[in-house]
């Protein structure tokens, strides 16, 4: 009998051994303590946090365009220059280059230039005037011929206007370009095309910018007058420079008028 009871006792025992050991497998895993904010810590196995938002990068902006255009340097050959007188250009005690530009601009008002253009050179700037006609003395066409484009002859239509005053009737035509710089120069070897001359009045700025402007006119700058003298003949389709013109380059300023403008106080 007592052999009985103890194959009970012990079958009991393994049960209760075997059925402690399922619900400790099956239990849940106690939770790990709350953060002092109340939340618990994240799993070991969960995601990772997301990378932190990137820098601020600065937006991409286009390349800003020069304020003032290049004007070709050294400057394409010419038919005759002259050199102004520095005190017609740079007086008071501190001249700056943007006082010389007012100078120029004031004798090309006065010579009833009515465009001009801005251009850079290595050390200051260049002023071209708007092409005129002239006659053979170098004196100015009255206007408005003068300025004039079209002509009874030349009246095809618009891209002919476009294509310029150079389909005009044979004739002589100048552009007149101060230069403003602190650099020695020689012309190039080149003389400008017809079509080069006549985009120099459209292709520049219409002012002097403030940071060229404020620059000082110092002891090394100088002012000199370059004139391009187109002739257009009858057996020609095209102008072509003069090299040299049969009149000197003060001769064309002061047929123009722009050399009395620059001498007076």
């Amino acid at each position: 009998m007592w052999a009985g009871a103890t194959r009970a006792i012990s079958t009991v025992l393994v049960l209760a051994a075997l059925m402690a050991a399922t619900g400790c497998a099956g239990s849940s895993a106690p939770m790990p303590p709350a953060t002092a904010g109340g939340e618990p810590p994240p799993s070991s196995g969960s995601a990772p946090p997301p990378p932190p938002p990137p820098a601020d990068v600065p937006p991409v902006t286009a390349t800003p365009v020069p304020a003032l255009p290049a004007f070709p340097w050294p400057p394409p050959r010419y038919s005759a220059f002259a050199t102004i007188v520095r005190e017609w250009v740079a007086g008071g005690p501190q001249p700056t280059l943007g006082s010389a530009a007012q100078r120029l601009e004031a004798a090309f008002d006065t010579a009833v230039y009515g465009e001009r253009s801005y251009y850079s050179v290595p050390g200051g700037f260049a002023l071209v005037s708007r092409i005129e006609q002239i006659r053979p003395d170098a004196s100015s066409v009255d206007a408005p011929a003068r300025w004039a484009v079209e002509t009874a002859t030349v009246r095809a239509g618009f891209i002919d206007h476009i294509r310029a005053l150079f389909n005009a009737p044979p004739g002589f035509y100048r552009v007149i370009v101060f230069t403003v710089t602190d650099q020695d120069f020689a012309a190039a070897g080149r003389a400008p095309t017809s079509a080069e001359a006549r985009a120099w009045i459209t292709s520049g700025s219409l002012r002097l910018p403030p940071d060229v402007a404020s620059r000082p006119y110092s002891a090394q700058h100088y002012t000199s007058a370059l004139i391009y003298e187109f002739e257009r003949r009858a057996d020609r389709s095209e102008a072509e420079v003069r090299t040299p013109s049969h009149s000197p380059g003060r001769v064309h300023l002061e047929k123009t008028g722009l050399w009395q403008a620059l001498a007076r106080p």
